[in-house]
């Protein structure tokens, strides 16, 4: 029998305690720094807690502000006939306009409001779309091609919100006949992978649109084929076969 297993030949019921004693001893001296790096986890993970609500709520109270200025410049306009009804049990009503002006000042008074409270919130940063689009709506060309550059030149990578800046800038280029920088922005909608659909028939018809302006009636009628060929299911087939009637059309 070896010495050591001489030494093994001890109670058997102190092997447990010991442990523990020898664990104790061995941790003693770190105990105080073990005990602030517990604290400092708990304090951590509170912390984490409780930023995770309040952005949720941040996020909730920004999506409220957002959704009220949507359904503001969705309101219908007062006819001729109609008056405000000022009795209503809703808490905050979405108040009633005469004019699309009107309408339009009290959505971009709501959009303002987000900007201030919530201006650093994803809800915010997606509005500058919507923003975009009442200015686009009023003829503000400039000012709504401003709104969706800013949001473009931000890493979002949201591919259906970065379309649709991408193409509210080109319909802005379009409308200041800025022809050739409306189509750079159509060229970029058209999606990278060969099975990746996503907008690319609106690509192909948004830049379809431009060569029809441009005079270019063999690229348009190309663009409008390729359309139909690469997305034949496309919500746009009607227009596009319209297109095509027209331009292959007699007399053509």
């Amino acid at each position: 029998m070896s010495k050591y297993n001489r030494k093994q030949k001890k109670p058997k019921e102190d092997e447990f305690v010991s442990f523990w004693a020898k664990a104790f001893q061995t941790l003693e001296p770190y105990f105080r720094a073990i005990g602030i790096v517990l604290l400092t986890a708990c304090a951590i993970v509170g912390a984490v807690w409780g930023f995770t609500n309040w952005r949720e709520h941040k996020s909730q109270n920004a999506a409220e502000l957002f959704g009220r200025a949507v359904k503001i410049y969705d309101a219908d306009l007062l006819g001729a006939d109609l008056k405000v009804d000022v009795k209503t049990d809703e808490e905050n009503p979405i108040p009633k306009f005469k004019t699309e002006k009107e309408r339009a000042d009290a959505t971009f008074a709501e959009l303002d409001k987000l900007d201030k409270q919530y201006g650093s919130s994803e809800v915010a940063h997606q509005a500058l779309i919507f923003r975009g689009g009442v200015y686009f709506d009023q003829g503000k060309y400039d000012d709504a091609s401003a709104q969706y550059q800013k949001f473009l030149k931000s890493d979002s990578k949201d591919a259906a919100v970065t379309a649709l800046a991408r193409e509210g800038a080109g319909l802005c280029d379009e409308a200041r006949n800025k022809l050739d920088d409306a189509l750079v922005h159509y060229k970029a909608l058209e999606p990278k992978g060969a099975k990746n659909d996503f907008y690319r028939d609106r690509a192909l018809y948004d830049q379809a649109r431009v060569y029809l302006k441009k005079g270019d009636k063999k690229k348009a009628t190309e663009l409008y084929k390729e359309a139909l060929a690469k997305v034949p299911s496309t919500p746009l087939k009607d227009e596009i076969q319209s297109q095509l009637a027209t331009l292959e059309g007699p007399g053509t």
